[in-house]
């Protein structure tokens, strides 16, 4: 993984902006209703470390939320 790939994750995990323009918490990565319409197993791939997964299981949660 690249510096600045982990910049873009760390900054999304700050941020209090949902991709859907809700506001969410920080430390997460989705708004409550944006992470409630993922399946159970993208919700629980998000609990990963960077590093260990979880920037693909990022990029699976946008994918089938973009859908």
């Amino acid at each position: 993984m690249k510096k600045n790939d982990t910049k873009f994750y760390l900054d999304e995990l700050k941020s209090e902006e949902c991709q859907c323009g809700a506001w969410k918490r920080e430390k997460m990565t989705f708004c409550y209703v944006c992470f409630k319409s993922l399946p159970s197993h993208i919700q629980k791939a998000l609990y990963k470390r960077i590093g260990d997964g979880y920037e693909e299981a990022r990029e699976e949660a946008a994918a089938f939320l973009a859908d």
